[in-house]
C-alpha cells in the first residue's frame, strides 16, 4: 500500500512564530514567570489554504482543518470532510479559524495531498507556498505540539539527610517530573550543581508540589535534585526530554581530553537543539539571534539539520512591522541578516531567501534609521549594543556594530542580485560606510581599531579587533599590527565567555595557528571539564575559585551551565583540522594535525558525508558525496563517491 503524503499545512512561518510564543513565556525563576522582554509576535488566526487542479477522472479527497471553518469548490461552499471532486479543471480553497492556536489543513487524495504545491494566505490578497513538515503527515498528528521524544533517567546516587534527599543524575539533563505526591506538599530543588540544589533560598529552579496529586512538571535544567518530602510517600520518575538529532559529525584523536571536551561540546549543543537553538536550557530557555548566529555553523559540523535552523530564523524574524532590533539588540539584527545570507551560500536554497526578502529588506530599513547624519550605526531609544559580556567603550557608536553592518548591507546587496533586484544602494552604502570606519576608527599610535572614536577613551578590546580581521577590516598592514598590539598584547583584557573565545579561536585558525588553537582549547574549555563541568558554562574565568564559578548577573547561581554558545570546538575541529569547508557548490578537505599525532572523523556536507584519517604515516579521505576537492601539499585532488583517496606522508 502506498504511505499517504499529505501534511498538514500553516501559513508559511506560522508554525515557527507559533511555537517561538509558547516557548518564551515558559522561563520562570523561583515564584515568578519571567517572559521574554522583546514582542513576541502571534501567528494569524484567520487563514485559507488554495490549490487549483486539473483531474482526468474523479477523485476522493478528505479534508480535516485545526481549528473551525470550511471549503469552497468552485465558490461553492461544502462542510470539510470526505467528498468525490469531478474531472474537470477545479480551485479548491479551505477557511480556518481558531483564534487560541496555530489554523491548519490536512488534504487526503490522489494528486492533491496537502503539502507542497499548496498555496498560503492570511487574507491580505497575497497567498504564499504553505508551510509544512514531514513531522505532521498523520490525520491525527497535531502541529500544535512539539514532537519531542521521552527516556527515563535514573539517578547515579542518593544522599538522604532527614527528611530531604539529594539525587544526582550523573550530568547535566533537561526532563520533566513525573509526580504523585502523599498527605504533605512536597518541594523540588533543582540545581546545575550540588551547591545550587542545596540553597531553597538562591536556586534559580524550585518547585512545590500539592498533597494528593499526580501530575507531570514541566521540564527543567538540572543535574542534581534535592526532595524534601516530610512523609517520604512521593514517588517520581524523571522523563529526559529531547529533540532526535542524527549526530552526522564525529571526531576522535591522540589528545584523549580533546576527544572529552568535543563529546561535552556535542552533547551540550544537543541540550540547546530544541524547537530552536537555544541559549541555555536552564535560566533563559530563550532563543537570541548571536547565540543561534553561531549555533548554525555548529550545526553544520555535528547534525547538518537546516530543518532546526530554518526554524530558528523564521522565529526570531517574527513578523512585521519592525519596531525594534531583533531581542532589543542592536547587533542581533545584523547577525539575523548575514545569517540568511550565509545559509544561501550552504544551501544553495534560493526559494528560501526569496521568501524571506521583504523581512530583510523591512529590517535593514528600520536598522538604517537607528543611523546618524554620516551614516554610523548608533544606540537609540530602546537599543541595546550588547557584543558581549565584557567592558567595551559602547559610547558614540561602537566599532563592532559598524561592522556588523558592512557586512549586513553587502549580504543585501548579494541577495538582491540574485534575486533579478537592484542592490547598488547596499553596495554603495557599505563601501561608504567601510571607509569612514577603516579612516576614523583605526588609531595608528596604537596599532589597532578602536572600540569608539567619540569617547576619547581610546579603548582598545579584543572584540572589536577580532572583528576586523573576520570582515576584512585588516588591509594595509593592519594584521599583523592587530595581531602584535592586540592579540598578542597581555594589557588588553582577555576574553571571559565562550561566546566571543569562538571568535578568538576561529582567528587564530584562519592564520595556520593549530597548534595554538588546541592548545588554548586544552586551557578554557579543558578548564571547565577540569572542575567537573558536564556541560559548558556560559562563562568561564580561570581566575575564579569554588562556588563563584556559578554566580553571574548579581546572583549566586545565575550562570548557566549549560550554554549552547560554548560548543564551537565542534566547529573548529571539524573546519580547520579535519579541514572541512563545505558549501552548495561542493567542499574542500584540507586537514591539519595541529600537534596531534593522528585524528579521524566525519563531517557532513550537501548531499553526504565526508571522513577523514590522518595520522602520521597516511592520509585517507573518503566520501559518498559530489563535488569535492581534497587540497593536500599543493596538489588538488578530486574526490568522488566510493572512490577514497589515500596518500602516503613524508614518502
Amino acid at each position: 500500500m502506498q504511505q499517504n503524503q499529505a501534511k498538514w499545512i500553516w501559513y508559511p512561518g506560522d508554525y515557527e512564530i507559533y511555537h517561538s510564543l509558547l516557548l518564551h513565556g515558559r522561563r520562570d525563576e523561583r515564584d515568578w514567570r519571567h517572559p521574554a522582554f522583546w514582542r513576541l509576535d502571534d501567528c494569524w488566526h484567520n487563514v485559507s489554504f488554495y490549490r487549483e487542479f486539473s483531474l482526468e477522472s474523479p477523485v476522493e479527497i478528505e479534508v480535516k482543518i485545526n481549528g473551525t471553518g470550511h471549503l469552497t469548490m468552485d465558490d461553492i461552499p461544502a462542510p470539510c470532510g470526505k467528498f468525490t471532486i469531478p474531472a474537470g479543471t477545479h480551485w479548491l480553497r479551505i477557511w480556518v479559524y481558531k483564534p487560541g492556536g496555530l489554523p491548519c489543513a490536512w488534504v487526503s487524495g490522489r494528486g492533491l495531498d496537502s503539502g507542497e504545491g499548496w498555496l498560503a494566505g492570511c487574507h491580505d490578497g497575497e497567498f504564499l507556498p504553505a508551510g509544512w513538515s514531514e513531522w505532521y503527515a498523520a490525520p491525527d498528528s497535531d502541529p500544535e505540539k512539539f514532537p519531542f521524544a521521552y527516556e527515563q533517567l535514573r539517578p547515579v546516587s542518593c544522599q538522604k539527610d532527614g527528611k530531604s534527599t539529594l539525587y544526582d543524575f550523573g550530568k547535566e539533563t533537561f526532563a520533566q517530573l513525573q509526580v504523585k505526591t502523599g498527605s504533605k506538599p512536597v518541594f523540588f530543588c533543582y540545581g546545575e550543581s550540588r551547591e545550587e540544589a542545596m540553597d531553597s533560598v538562591n536556586a534559580v529552579i524550585r518547585e512545590e508540589v500539592p498533597a494528593f496529586t499526580e501530575t507531570t512538571l514541566q521540564a527543567r535544567a538540572f543535574r542534581y535534585l534535592r526532595v524534601d518530602d516530610e512523609t517520604g510517600e512521593t514517588g517520581f520518575q524523571a522523563m529526559y526530554e529531547y529533540l532526535p538529532l542524527e549526530r552526522r559529525g564525529t571526531f576522535r584523536c591522540s589528545d584523549e581530553t580533546l576527544n572529552q571536551i568535543w563529546e561535552v561540546c556535542a552533547y551540550t549543543f544537543h541540550l540547546n537543539s530544541r524547537e530552536f537553538f537555544l541559549d541555555g536550557i536552564k535560566r533563559d530557555r530563550w532563543v537570541w539571534s548571536g547565540d543561534a548566529y553561531q549555533s548554525y555553523l555548529v550545526n553544520d559540523y555535528l547534525f547538518r539539520d537546516e530543518a532546526i535552523t530554518r526554524r530558528t530564523i523564521l522565529a526570531l524574524r517574527g513578523k512585521d512591522p519592525v519596531k525594534t532590533h531583533i531581542n532589543t539588540i542592536q547587533d542581533y539584527s545584523f547577525y539575523w541578516l548575514m545569517s540568511v545570507g550565509e545559509r544561501y551560500r550552504r544551501t544553495g536554497d534560493l526559494s528560501f531567501v526569496r521568501g524571506l526578502w521583504p523581512a530583510m529588506k523591512s529590517l535593514m530599513e528600520f536598522c538604517l534609521s537607528r543611523t546618524d547624519e554620516e551614516g554610523f550605526v548608533v544606540e537609540r531609544p530602546g537599543d541595546w549594543v550588547f557584543i558581549d559580556w565584557a567592558d567595551l567603550d559602547k559610547k558614540g557608536g561602537h566599532c563592532i556594530e559598524q561592522m556588523l553592518l558592512v557586512r549586513s548591507l553587502e549580504t543585501m546587496a548579494e541577495m538582491a542580485v540574485l534575486l533579478a533586484e537592484d542592490g547598488s544602494r547596499y553596495t554603495q552604502l557599505a563601501d561608504a560606510l567601510r571607509e569612514k570606519v577603516e579612516q576614523l576608527y583605526w588609531d595608528e599610535e596604537k596599532g589597532a581599531y578602536l572600540d569608539s572614536f567619540r569617547s576619547g577613551r581610546r579603548f582598545v578590546s579584543r572584540n572589536t579587533n577580532l572583528f576586523a580581521l573576520r570582515y576584512g577590516f585588516d588591509r594595509d598592514g593592519r594584521r599583523e599590527s592587530i595581531i602584535q598590539n592586540v592579540l598578542l598584547n597581555d594589557e588588553v583584557a582577555p576574553i571571559t565567555t565562550p561566546y566571543f573565545k569562538f571568535y578568538e579561536m576561529e582567528a587564530w585558525c584562519e592564520m595556520g595557528k593549530l597548534n595554538f588553537v588546541r592548545e588554548q582549547i586544552d586551557a578554557y574549555w579543558g578548564g571547565m571539564l577540569r572542575l567537573g563541568a558536564t556541560s559548558i558554562w556560559e562563562a568561564f574565568d580561570p581566575r575564579e575559585e569554588g562556588a563563584a564559578h556559578y554566580a553571574m548577573y548579581g546572583q549566586p547561581f545565575g550562570k548557566s551551565l549549560c550554554h549552547a554558545w560554548g560548543a564551537s570546538p565542534i566547529y573548529l575541529l571539524g573546519k580547520y583540522f579535519l579541514g572541512v569547508d563545505a558549501s552548495a557548490d561542493g567542499f574542500t578537505v584540507r586537514p591539519e594535525l595541529g600537534g596531534l599525532e593522528w585524528m579521524e572523523g566525519t563531517v557532513p556536507v550537501q548531499g553526504g558525508t565526508v571522513r577523514i584519517r590522518l595520522d602520521g604515516e597516511f592520509l585517507k579521505v573518503e566520501t559518498d558525496a559530489a563535488g569535492g576537492v581534497l587540497l593536500w601539499k599543493g596538489q588538488q585532488i578530486s574526490l568522488s563517491a566510493g572512490n577514497p583517496v589515500e596518500l602516503a606522508i613524508n614518502k
